[in-house]
């Protein structure tokens, strides 16, 4: 881990990273896509963020916990709790929970 602390939108691309892991590209980005305030490109990249960035992390898990189960936040989880450290960056209640 670097000293710098990721912004929400590093988490943000790691959680649709993730998923298209899991569930297939095409499937985790059309979720992503439809969160509301977060913009993706074709190949799933995140182009902005027009809200809160914890807002919209929170949401996308959701997105994604509606899709594939509990398991899929617990699987994003995992993958960002190596990249922030919980005492500096306030994540949503849906992942938090699982770190």
């Amino acid at each position: 881990m670097t000293d710098e602390t990721p912004g929400y939108t590093v988490l943000i691309q790691a959680a649709i990273d993730r998923e298209k892991d899991i569930l297939g590209p095409a499937d985790a980005i059309e979720c992503a896509d439809s969160v509301d305030g977060l913009v993706v490109d074709g190949d799933g990249t995140v182009v902005d963020v027009e809200r809160d960035g914890r807002a919209v992390l929170g949401d996308l898990v959701g997105a994604y916990v509606a899709t594939a189960g509990d398991v899929a936040a617990f699987l994003i989880a995992r993958r960002l709790e190596n990249m922030c450290d919980r005492e500096e960056v306030d994540l949503p209640e849906n992942l938090a929970k699982h770190m």
